[in-house]
């Protein structure tokens, strides 16, 4: 038999045990309440006591009452309990000493008294019964069905008698058939596997698809016995072992079906109390046995792409390798007209076959693989600035530009931003954030051209940079690192202005770490002629002129000038010469004559303006900024002003200038 067919069953008898003994009760109180048993009587012993007696056939009927699994009462016409049974007492949970002589209403629920009063009032005209909660003494209410009908034979119109019958055990016994119910009803049409155990694992439930799964049913039968199931790394199952782990939530667990095929779930399993303090297990398992295929199938697709993956970049790989050899090959192929055309063009802007420039060039070759700094010594226009670029071309930085600052072209408040950069608001007129050079120099070379007009402020910024690669901005206090390499040159005897105090001693020696000196073109005549022939090519070309012939005269005449602006001033005369030629032989259209300052004419400029800057420093009491001072008397900058003092070894009276 079913064990839920079994629980129904004991449930039902129960209940009909229950109605018996109401009506059994029932007849009790007809009983007594007809003329088979005299009516009670009251008498009084002592003033304000009362006895209630059966007379007649008292003491069957009393063994009756006192017996009876139904409490009996009677009540007053006001209410008053004149007497109970041992029953009425249990059921309000109080002593019957207690209970006889109270009020029925302290035992009436609030929200059951007018339903009550309504049964009182239909009893007293025949006998009637309804369900209501009793107030008990333990705080809490108990279901019962009242019965109540009127006391005849009594001197007491309006006594009522009542039968009442605890209730609580018949709903909870509903309430458990209710229950049984709902739970037959989910085990009958639940697509999941359910199974109910008990504390040894024997399954006592089981849904209608655990059925269908096994092929039969398989109550009575130890879990782990009836599913042989198997967790994913091949162990056995056990039921037991996984309720043990605190730890268990899920476990996906294979089932091998009637014709051996596996089939997958995912099982939960959880304990519970059940009535009379019984320990059970219930049992879920939900089929994933398509997703997993459906994973099966996706990780075997996945697997195949990996291989086609993995055999097309063999084949990539194999196609980059031949493309390689290819390319090798075609550069082992041109290496030699490569190398030509790079020593044909690396120094194409610079003319000349002299050993002097020769052994310069030289030693551009030499640092330029290098990372070191380069100091290019020379006169004005010798092309310091065509030597630096040529070591930037020669060196790993190739690729990225060359970059150049001329610092005796930019004033002296201007240059600190130029080199440097500013961030919007670093002074008066500075809208908007400016990058310097240096940052736009990073990872290439930076040609600092004509260093020595460089003011000492910013010469000490100059110094942390080659030190340390790293600067601020103006009005910044970020610190930004950079890479760059130093070419530097000037025309100026940077010892000389240290000796002078123009120019930081630190700054000289990390500057000249490795000195090129370019020759003055009077030391190099034999490269003359290769120039002048290039220039005149050059600016007839641009002139749209034909010159065939450069007579040896004019030639002789180029050579022996001693060029005090060298190369530069060479070009100029050349392209003057072109302009004016009116022929297809060249002419100089002007007889070359050196311009001579001599050391006394020097002296005088220099006095001049030092003079004038006394004077006027001496007519605003040597203030130098401000609307009436100095500098804007002079038109010029402050900060310009005080290089000139500096230069020109101005100092207020008084003072002493510092080094």
């Amino acid at each position: 038999m079913d064990p839920s067919d079994k629980t129904r069953r004991q449930l039902l008898d129960e209940l009909q045990e229950a109605t018996a003994r109401l009506k059994a009760a029932e007849e009790v109180l007809h009983a007594i309440r007809s003329d088979e048993v005299d009516a009670l009587v009251v008498s009084t012993k002592e003033e304000g006591d009362r006895v209630f007696t059966l007379t007649g056939a008292e003491h069957p009927y009393r063994v009756m009452v006192e017996t009876m699994n139904e409490g009996a009462v009677t009540l007053a016409p006001d209410g008053t309990i004149l007497y109970c049974n041992h029953r009425f007492a249990d059921i309000v949970k109080a002593s019957r000493k207690k209970v006889i002589g109270s009020s029925i209403y302290q035992y009436v629920s609030a929200k059951d008294r007018q339903l009550f009063e309504a049964l009182i009032e239909r009893g007293l005209k025949d006998r009637s019964k309804t369900e209501l909660a009793l107030q008990t003494c333990a705080e809490n209410s108990a279901p019962v069905l009242v019965s109540a009908s009127p006391l005849q034979h009594m001197d007491m119109p309006g006594a009522v008698c009542m039968v009442v019958t605890d209730l609580s055990e018949l709903k909870r016994n509903e309430a458990m058939l209710a229950e049984e119910k709902l739970t037959t009803q989910i085990l009958l049409q639940a697509a999941e596997i359910f199974v109910i155990c008990d504390h040894q694992g024997r399954i006592i439930r089981a849904s209608q698809s655990t059925n269908r799964l096994l092929g039969r049913s398989p109550l009575t039968q130890a879990f782990d016995e009836a599913f042989q199931l198997s967790c994913p790394d091949g162990t056995p199952f056990v039921l037991l072992s996984v309720l043990r782990d605190k730890f268990f939530q899920a476990l996906e667990v294979t089932f091998m079906s009637g014709d051996n095929k596996p089939l997958y779930f995912l099982l939960r399993a959880n304990s519970f109390v059940a009535y009379q303090g019984a320990i059970g297990f219930i049992v879920v398992m939900v089929d994933i046995t398509e997703r997993k295929k459906m994973d099966q199938a996706l990780q075997k697709a996945h697997n195949e792409l990996e291989q086609q993956v993995e055999e097309r970049t063999v084949e990539l790989q194999s196609a980059l390798s031949e493309i390689k050899r290819m390319k090798d090959q075609l550069e082992a192929e041109n290496i030699y007209f490569r190398h030509e055309h790079k020593m044909k063009h690396r120094f194409e802007h610079i003319i000349g076959k002299s050993d002097g420039l020769k052994y310069i060039l030289y030693r551009a070759e030499q640092v330029a693989p290098m990372n070191t700094t380069v100091l290019i010594l020379g006169e004005t226009g010798t092309g310091k600035e065509l030597i630096a670029a040529a070591i930037h071309n020669l060196s790993p930085r190739k690729e990225r530009p060359l970059i150049s600052v001329n610092c005796a072209a930019l004033p002296a408040n201007l240059i600190e931003s130029e080199l440097f950069g500013r961030e919007k608001g670093a002074f008066t007129g500075a809208d908007i954030r400016r990058i310097g050079r240096f940052e736009v120099a990073n990872g290439s070379t930076f040609c600092l051209d004509e260093i020595g007009e460089l003011p000492l402020e910013i010469q000490s910024k100059l110094l942390r940079v080659i030190q340390h690669s790293e600067f601020e901005r103006l009005g910044s206090s970020h610190t930004i690192k950079v890479d760059v390499r130093i070419v530097a040159t000037t025309n100026r005897d940077l010892e000389e202005e240290v000796r002078k105090g123009r120019f930081r001693q630190d700054l000289y020696y990390r500057l000249n770490v490795f000195p090129i000196t370019v020759p003055p073109l009077r030391q190099r005549k034999e490269d003359i002629p290769l120039m002048v022939e290039v220039f005149v090519e050059r600016y007839a070309r641009k002139f749209r002129k034909e010159i065939t012939s450069i007579p040896k005269e004019t030639m002789k005449t180029l050579q022996d000038y001693p060029w005090p602006g060298n190369v530069r001033e060479l070009e100029s005369i050349i392209e003057r010469a072109v302009i004016l030629c009116p022929g297809p032989s060249l002419h100089l259209a002007d007889k070359l004559e050196p311009l001579t300052l001599s050391s006394s004419t020097m002296r005088t400029l220099e006095e001049t303006e030092r003079n004038q800057i006394l004077k006027i420093l001496s007519e605003t009491s040597w203030r130098i900024e401000g609307k009436d001072g100095a500098a804007a008397i002079l038109g010029i900058n402050p900060s310009t002003l005080r290089a000139r003092m500096h230069k020109l070894e101005i100092v207020r009276p008084g003072t002493k200038e510092s080094d």
